[in-house]
């Protein structure tokens, strides 16, 4: 079994930095907000840990995303005129990826005339927009469903199947050491 992106896919930490890109530049984290925790990220994508850290540390190093320790990691109002956040390597591949983008879509939508491919882009901008609305509710739900379970106390999974044998067993530890109490060295 061969571990890691197939071969022609980019890295998973590339991935998500793509997605979260993207998002941003639609909109859907607009320049001030906060982005999701690595841990968020996590839960999201179905990545290790690092491989959110990394997808964060390549938006950073772009100049897209800065953090604040201990608040989180915020959309930069606008890049720094002039300011090189990303190294040349990391440009060179970037320059790379979107010319074999542009190669694979010249190709992909040749048929459609300028009329028709404005269609298609009005109709993708709707729908994306619709997604973009339904998304923005659906994580505002999880965040209050999030704080009602945490409210109640039920964000952690039992420590048993069975609670009352759990409580049983803790009343047994409890009278143990009661009695050892009592009893003295």
């Amino acid at each position: 079994m061969a571990f890691g992106p197939r071969r022609g896919q980019p890295p998973p930490f590339v991935r998500t930095a793509d997605t979260l890109r993207e998002e941003i530049k639609e909109g859907l984290f607009p320049p001030g907000s906060k982005l999701p925790s690595a841990r968020e990220l996590q839960e999201r994508f179905t990545i290790a840990n690092s491989t959110a850290q990394n997808a964060l540390r390549l938006l950073k190093s772009e100049g897209l995303i800065y953090a604040v320790k201990g608040r989180g990691v915020f959309v930069r109002t606008a890049p720094t005129p002039g300011k090189n956040y990303s190294s040349k390597v990391v440009q060179h591949l970037q320059r790379e990826e979107v010319e074999r983008q542009a190669r694979r879509t010249a190709g992909e939508f040749a048929h459609l005339s300028d009329a028709e491919l404005k269609a298609l882009a009005d109709q993708i901008h709707d729908e994306l927009n619709q997604a973009r609305t339904a998304y923005q509710a659906a994580v505002e739900k999880g965040r209050k469903i999030t704080r009602e379970l945490a409210r109640r106390g039920q964000l952690a999974p039992p420590l048993h199947d069975d609670p009352a044998a759990a409580r049983k067993e803790l009343e047994d530890r409890l009278a143990d050491a009661k009695k050892r109490r009592q009893q003295g060295p």
